[in-house]
């Protein structure tokens, strides 16, 4: 049983390896590329500089906002990606993007003091993704 259990664990690390691997060199990488986010209300120009930082600008109503920031980043498999991160403010954002399908799903919470959930509010979003050249 013991030697069932740390194949099954061994074939688990090596399939998020190659995963890893694919998502930095495939067809689908992330890393060092500029996307288009278009959500309904709004658009993200988006460059994910390396694992571990991203520059973002959103443009709404002929207004705009940037920012650098700290990200979180794991490959999900070879087209599909985690990311989150706190701006100054205390926005967060966690996201789903999904290159292959080209469709991004982003969960954000933020300050508000009429909120009985420890003065949090959220809200959910779907867009489209469209990696640049």
């Amino acid at each position: 049983m013991k030697k069932l259990l740390f194949a099954l664990s061994a074939a688990s690390v090596l399939a998020a390896c190659q995963n890893t691997e694919k998502a930095k060199t495939g067809e689908y990488a992330l890393i060092g590329k500029k996307a288009i986010i278009t959500y309904p209300d709004f658009k993200a120009e988006v460059t994910y500089s390396s694992d571990s930082t991203l520059h973002w600008k959103t443009t709404a109503n002929g207004t705009s906002s940037e920012g650098d920031e700290k990200i979180f980043y794991k490959p999900l498999n070879d087209h599909q990606y985690f990311l989150n991160w706190i701006e100054k403010d205390g926005f967060s954002v966690s996201q789903v993007i999904d290159l292959q399908a080209k469709k991004v799903t982003t969960f954000s919470t933020f300050a508000d003091e009429k909120s009985e959930r420890g003065k949090r509010g959220s809200a959910s979003m779907e867009g489209t993704v469209e990696l640049l050249k």
